[in-house]
């Protein structure tokens, strides 16, 4: 029997399919996006055969969520797992992957930990964000290690105006959570720079089951950017980010229970890059040279002692290439570009004491061609050789192709490739016996997937569907075992990943628009049996409506997240527990009081659902957040 909250949301649902059929009524044509994250250099989204998805800064703050992690709940073949408060661990699986396989990049920068190859997403605030690029299926070819199952880029927000600009924002809300943001913008013809600072906190919620501690955090974004044109041809850029978190948490005893801890964690990381790009006179020739570091530090309290470790690294890279035309010969235009990197990587744990600091360096050698045919047909294929120290070499590659069938509204996309994932310095090294066995004798993951799909536009532009199928398999599948000690080994045979996505957005002139998206993975390790953390079925609903008499939107969301499988360590030997369906129901308003000035506010968990995406770690009933921004 449903309970009565899932009841509701399915109401709810309903009530939000119900507007989008007949809404449909006049058409409008979507903007041409660039995507920066596509490989080299950027694409037009109508060049990828690889699935994408561009998420732009009006959907994201019309959201009104604080995090990035919630935002990607929209996203199809995405799966979220937080343990528990905001502030703590929170994991993204892409394609039913492990979340060190997908690669996310700030600004271009690459901002996994050095330690165990994530990013932890449980401390991006969503303040300054201009939009996010996502790339699904195996992508190490164009960037490298770590992008077996996709690339997030998130690009912070720039200015194309000439002037001073900035904005203040301010929020408060449940659970003692204040939120408290500035960002300043200047541009000129041939220089612009921005900047912002967001500071958020909550007294928070018990995530364990037993006790009354509440586990809160604090944390800081700052971020700043640059763009210089030194001459017509030459352009000097720059970045650099800030990010601090403070945050309790509780922890699983030798039980596997989540018991009611003083657990604290605090994290500390500064990234930065330098690039130089030239173009000829005739726009044809090309070069790009980057420069970028970053280092996290990360320090744990909790019931078995402390822990800290740091991660370094440093990255540079180089691209040279050349765009051609050949009006004869398919009416086609090409563009081959040819790069080197050198990604130098180190890790030391300084807590339980292992002073010896691991390095490890790696040299690429990559080769993308593109071409375009009669203005419909899109080919894209890439080479990579990675020489690495201390695995052996692997070579990535990747073809893919979109066909833009003309005076249909069709666009039919493809691609193939292959990825590795090399192993974490801490799955290699990290040191605590009564915990944890290292395995230096790991070697890289590596995978070969492919997708197809077809996207349909209707009505020009004002509908646009799309249906994905994709299919990657996975070999020397590092896993871990055991209990308190655990260790990590590479499994023998092949694990297999397979699914489908889909998606419908509707844009209306009218002030309505809605999308729905759909989401079927079928993860496997090598003895068959199903992955956990990667919900089978899983998808979201959007809407959104905005009045055309007064400066008032209306959103809601919903998440719905199918049966999930997690790991219970309380019994021996351990087993796999269901964690049962859930839908979440969030909605809000944006009210503009002036052209300068709008109020916001937003209910999570309408119908305060009760769920769990860790076992164990309980989350976030129905709260309240209202707030203001003013810009100038």
């Amino acid at each position: 029997m449903r309970s009565e909250s899932q009841i509701s949301s399915l109401v709810l649902l309903a009530t939000v399919l119900a507007p989008i059929v007949p809404a449909v009524a006049q058409s409008t044509i979507l903007p041409t996006l660039v995507i920066n994250a596509g490989g080299l250099t950027p694409f037009e989204e109508k060049e990828i055969g690889r699935s994408v998805t561009v998420i732009d800064g009006q959907t994201i703050a019309q959201m009104g969520t604080p995090y990035v992690a919630d935002v990607l709940r929209m996203v199809p073949g995405f799966a979220v797992s937080r343990t528990g408060s905001f502030g703590n661990k929170t994991q993204i699986r892409v394609r039913g992957a492990e979340a060190n396989q997908v690669l996310v990049l700030i600004d271009g920068v690459p901002v996994g930990e050095p330690s165990d190859g994530e990013f932890d997403f449980g401390r991006l605030a969503v303040a300054n964000i201009e939009r996010i690029e996502i790339l699904r299926g195996p992508q190490s070819a164009f960037w490298g290690a770590n992008a077996m199952a996709g690339v997030i880029n998130i690009v912070t927000k720039s200015t194309t105006e000439n002037g001073v600009h900035g904005s203040v924002a301010g929020e408060v809300g449940s659970d003692g959570t204040r939120m408290t943001s500035g960002a300043l913008q200047y541009g000129q013809d041939n220089f612009d720079a921005s900047g912002s600072v967001t500071l958020r906190g909550t007294d928070g919620f018990n995530i364990s089951s037993f006790g009354g501690e509440l586990d809160g955090a604090t944390h800081i974004d700052a971020n700043a950017r640059f763009r210089a044109d030194i001459t017509p041809q030459l352009t000097l850029d720059g970045t650099i980010r800030y990010g601090h978190l403070y945050a309790d948490a509780d922890g699983q005893d030798f039980s596997g229970i989540v018991q009611d801890t003083l657990d604290t964690a605090r994290v500390n990381e500064l990234y930065g890059a330098l690039g130089l790009g030239w173009t000829s006179e005739d726009g044809l020739w090309f070069q790009n040279a980057r420069v970028s570091g970053g280092t996290v530090e990360r320090f744990a309290n909790d019931q078995f002692g402390d822990s800290l470790n740091t991660g370094d690294r440093y990255k540079a890279s180089y691209q040279v290439g050349r765009t051609f035309e050949t009006p004869d010969v398919l009416d086609s235009t090409h563009t081959i570009t040819l790069g080197y990197d050198l990604v130098h990587e180190t890790f030391q744990q300084l807590v339980p004491a292992r002073l010896d600091q691991q390095k490890r360096t790696t040299h690429s050698l990559v080769g993308e061609y593109r071409g375009t045919y009669y203005d419909q047909v899109f080919l894209t294929a890439a080479l990579r050789h990675d020489f690495n120290e201390g695995f052996a070499d692997v070579t990535t590659y990747s073809l893919s192709g979109a066909w833009q069938v003309p005076d249909t509204g069709t666009r039919v996309h493809a691609s193939l490739g292959t990825g590795s994932t090399n192993p974490t310095f801490y799955e290699q090294f990290g040191f605590n016996p009564a915990l944890f066995i290292p395995n230096p004798a790991l070697v890289p993951e590596s995978s070969f997937g492919w997708d197809v799909g077809v996207e349909q536009s209707l009505l020009d532009g004002v509908v646009v569907v799309d249906a994905t199928y994709f299919n990657q398999t996975l070999e020397n599948q590092i896993q871990t075992q055991g209990f308190a000690p655990s260790t990590v080994v590479n499994l023998v045979g092949t694990s297999k990943r397979q699914g489908v996505e889909l998606t419908a957005r509707v844009n209306v002139v009218e002030g309505l628009s809605a999308g729905v998206t759909y989401t079927y993975v079928d993860a496997r390790k090598p003895d068959g049996s199903r992955e956990i953390r990667r919900p089978e079925h899983s998808g979201a609903i959007d809407v959104a409506y905005s009045f055309a008499e007064i400066p008032l939107t209306l959103h809601g969301e919903v998440v719905l997240t199918g049966d999930n499988l997690d790991t219970d360590f309380s019994t021996f030997p351990a087993t796999n527990v269901t964690l049962p369906a859930h839908a979440v129901v969030n909605g809000g308003f944006n009210y503009k009081v002036s052209d300068q000035v709008e109020v916001y506010g937003r209910v999570q968990n309408i119908f305060d659902t009760k769920y769990q995406e860790v076992l164990g770690y309980n989350t976030q009933g129905r709260t309240f957040y209202a707030g203001a921004k003013a810009s100038f």
